[in-house]
C-alpha cells in the first residue's frame, strides 16, 4: 500500500478526513482573518446595526402597504357611495321616495365619512410610514456600506485555488492540478485512450484533474445537447344550435357548445448537465463490467436479505447458463457483495477477483449500505484501463471554484459560505473517488514510465479552452438572435508564443413561432380548423476568436495588475470585448485581427 493509503474509505471519512478537512477550512479562514485586519467583533455590530435598520424599515413599509390597502378600500367605499347617490336622485325623480332618500342619505355618507377616513388617518400614516421607511432604508445603507468597508481586507484575500490546496493538505494521496494541461492530457490519452470530449452537442462547463499514486482522473462537468420533441395544444370553441320539442309539441331552439383539442408534434432543442469521472489505473487492463445504483441503502436488514436471496438465484442462473456455453462466469464467494454490486457483465473473471478482494468487497458493501450519505447513487463501469464513475449527488456538486462565492460584508455569512462550499466540495469528490479508492490494488499500483513529448503543438486542451470560454458572459458568443443556450465547441488556430488563439464556434436556435390549423370534426357534423401555436427552432451558429495564456499569478494579483498594474493597457486593449481568469489562465475575446496578444502579456517572473 502506498504512504497514506486508504484501506477503508468510508470509515476513515468517518473517523478522519471529514473532520480534519473541517479543521483545515477552520483553520485556514482564519488564517486569512488575522491576515486581513479585519476586527470580528466590530464588523459584527456593524451587521447587527444593518440587521435592526433593515428589519425596522421592512416593518415601516409593511405598514405603509396595510394603510395603503386601507386607502384602496376606502376609496372603493367612495365610489360606491357616489353609486348610490347617482341611483337615489334617479329614483326621486322617477318618484321612488322612499328608496331615492335612503340611497340618497346613504349615499352622501358614505362619501364624506371615507374621504375623511383617508384624510385623517390613512393619508397621514402612510406618509409616516413612508418617511420612516425610507430614513431606516438610508441607515441600513451607511451601515451596510461601513461593513463592505471594514470586511475589504478579507474579500481581497479569497482566491479560487483554495479548495484544492484545502483538499490536498486534508487528503495526501490525492494531488490535483492547477488546470487541464496537455501534458495531463497527452498522459491519459496515450497510456489509457482517453478521449476527452469530441461530441460536438456537448460542451465542457466544468474541469478537474488530478492523480492517485501517479495514477490520473478527469473530472469533467458537460452541458449536453439532444433533439426531442415537444407536443402542442390548442384550441377552439364552436357552437350550433339544434330544434327540439317541448311537452306542448311546440318547437324550441336549444344552443350547444363545444372545445375542439387538436396537438402537433415537433421538435425541439433539450439540454441536460451530465458529470462524469475518468480515471486511468493499469490494474486488470482486460476487464470490462458495468454497475448502476439501486439505493439499496434505503432498504432494511430484511428487505436486503430478499433481495440478495432472489438474486443469487439470477446469478446462479447466468453462471449455470455461461458453463454451458463455455464462457468464464462464477459467482463470487460473498453473495450479498455480488449481488448488491451487480456488475453480472463482467468478462474476466480472474481479473474480477483480482481487484474486489475480500478487503475491496467490504469496503464496496460499506459505501452501497451507508445511509448517512449518499449511500448506493453511482454508476460505474470499467472498459479495459479506463474507469467511469457517474454518480447522483455529482449532479448537485457545485464544482465552480469562484472567489465570489465568499464576498460579503458579513464576515459570519462569509464563513459560512466559505465552510459550506468547500465542505459540499470535498464530500462530493471524495465520494465519487471513493469506489475507485475502495479497491486496495489501484492505490497499490503505480503505472509505468511514460515518455512525454519534447514540444506540444498547443499549450491548452480542447477542454480546459471550451471550460475557460464557458466561464465567460454567454452574450459574448451567443449567436444574433438565439432564443437556446449555445453549445460551444472550440478549434485550435495557431500557438503563439505563450498563448492560443482559439475559434469559438457556438451553436443555438433561433425561434420561430408558427400557428398550424388542424382538421377536427365536430358535434355539429362538420370539419373545423382547430389552431395550435407551435415554435421551429432553427439552428444558427456564430464564430468568436479568443486568446488564452497562463500568467502564472493569483486572482488577487491579476487584478492588481488590470487595475493600474502592467496589465492595464494590454486588458483596455484585448480584452474589452470580454475576458476572464481563472487559475492562472487568461482568455480575452478578441477580433481577427488582433495581434500582440503574447507579448503584451508577460508571464510573472518576466
Amino acid at each position: 500500500m502506498a504512504d497514506d493509503g486508504i484501506l477503508e474509505p468510508l470509515e476513515a471519512y468517518k473517523t478522519k478526513y471529514g473532520r480534519e478537512f473541517s479543521h483545515n477550512c477552520e483553520e485556514y479562514f482564519s488564517s486569512l482573518l488575522e491576515r486581513s485586519g479585519v476586527n470580528a467583533e466590530e464588523n459584527r455590530a456593524t451587521v447587527a446595526k444593518y440587521d435592526a435598520e433593515a428589519r425596522l424599515a421592512d416593518a415601516a413599509g409593511r405598514r405603509a402597504s396595510n394603510q395603503k390597502i386601507l386607502r384602496g378600500f376606502c376609496i372603493f367605499l367612495i365610489v360606491l357611495g357616489a353609486i348610490f347617490l347617482i341611483a337615489g336622485i334617479i329614483l326621486l325623480v322617477e318618484k321612488e321616495i322612499a328608496a331615492g332618500v335612503a340611497l340618497t342619505a346613504i349615499g352622501p355618507a358614505l362619501i364624506v365619512g371615507y374621504i375623511l377616513l383617508i384624510v385623517l388617518y390613512c393619508l397621514p400614516r402612510i406618509k409616516r410610514s413612508t418617511e420612516e421607511e425610507r430614513a431606516h432604508r438610508a441607515k441600513a445603507g451607511e451601515h451596510l456600506q461601513e461593513a463592505w468597508r471594514q470586511m475589504e481586507g478579507l474579500n481581497a484575500l479569497f482566491e479560487n485555488n483554495i479548495t484544492k490546496k484545502l483538499i490536498e493538505k486534508t487528503v495526501p494521496l490525492l494531488e490535483l492540478d492547477d488546470y487541464f494541461d496537455v501534458r495531463r492530457y497527452d498522459y491519459l490519452n496515450g497510456k489509457y485512450g482517453y478521449e476527452g470530449n469530441p461530441d460536438l452537442n456537448a460542451s465542457t462547463i466544468g474541469i478537474l484533474t488530478g492523480e492517485i499514486v501517479g495514477n490520473p482522473f478527469v473530472v469533467d462537468r458537460v452541458l449536453v445537447h439532444t433533439m426531442g420533441t415537444h407536443t402542442y395544444f390548442g384550441s377552439l370553441v364552436i357552437s350550433w344550435v339544434t330544434y327540439e320539442c317541448d311537452s306542448e309539441g311546440h318547437s324550441r331552439p336549444v344552443t350547444h357548445t363545444q372545445t375542439l383539442t387538436a396537438s402537433v408534434t415537433r421538435p425541439k432543442p433539450y439540454y441536460r448537465k451530465e458529470t462524469r469521472l475518468v480515471y486511468g489505473n493499469e490494474a486488470a487492463p482486460a476487464l470490462h463490467f458495468s454497475r448502476r445504483p439501486s439505493h439499496v441503502e434505503d432498504l432494511d436488514e430484511h428487505a436486503r436479505e430478499n433481495r440478495v436471496k432472489r438474486g443469487v438465484k439470477k446469478i446462479r442462473r447466468k453462471q449455470k447458463k455461461a458453463m454451458g456455453k463455455g464462457r468464464s462466469f462464477t459467482e463470487m464467494g460473498n453473495e450479498e457483495f455480488d449481488v448488491l454490486f451487480g456488475a453480472v457483465d463482467r468478462d474476466n473473471d480472474v481479473e474480477f477477483r483480482l481487484l474486489f478482494t475480500p478487503l475491496a468487497q467490504k469496503n464496496m458493501l460499506a459505501l452501497l449500505t451507508d445511509s448517512e450519505r449518499y449511500g448506493d447513487d453511482f454508476y460505474m463501469r470499467k472498459a479495459g484501463c479506463l474507469n467511469y464513475i457517474v454518480s447522483e449527488h455529482s449532479a448537485q456538486w457545485d464544482m465552480d471554484e469562484r472567489r465570489e462565492k465568499y464576498l460579503s460584508y458579513s464576515l459570519d455569512i462569509a464563513k459560512r459560505n466559505f465552510m459550506d462550499f468547500n465542505t459540499q466540495y470535498f464530500q462530493s469528490l471524495y465520494f465519487d473517488l471513493a469506489p475507485l479508492l475502495s479497491i486496495p490494488l489501484y492505490q497499490q499500483h503505480k503505472p509505468h514510465e511514460y515518455i512525454y513529448r519534447d514540444v506540444y503543438p498547443r499549450h491548452f486542451t480542447e477542454q480546459e479552452t471550451e471550460y475557460a470560454v464557458n466561464r465567460l458572459e454567454e452574450s459574448a458568443f451567443a449567436p444574433l438572435g438565439a432564443a437556446t443556450p449555445s453549445i460551444l465547441k472550440t478549434t485550435f488556430l495557431q500557438k503563439d508564443g505563450g498563448s492560443d488563439r482559439v475559434r469559438v464556434t457556438a451553436s443555438a436556435y433561433q425561434e420561430v413561432p408558427h400557428t398550424e390549423f388542424v382538421p377536427v370534426f365536430g358535434g355539429d357534423g362538420h370539419m373545423h380548423s382547430v389552431p395550435v401555436d407551435w415554435i421551429e427552432y432553427v439552428p444558427i451558429s456564430a464564430a468568436t476568436d479568443v486568446e488564452l495564456k497562463r500568467l502564472g499569478l493569483s486572482d488577487r494579483e491579476f487584478c492588481n495588475e488590470t487595475a493600474g498594474g502592467k496589465y492595464s493597457g494590454a486588458i483596455s486593449k484585448h480584452g474589452k470585448f470580454a475576458y476572464g481568469y481563472s487559475h492562472g489562465i487568461l482568455c480575452c475575446v478578441v477580433p481577427d485581427a488582433h495581434a500582440g496578444f503574447d507579448d503584451d502579456f508577460t508571464l510573472k517572473n518576466q
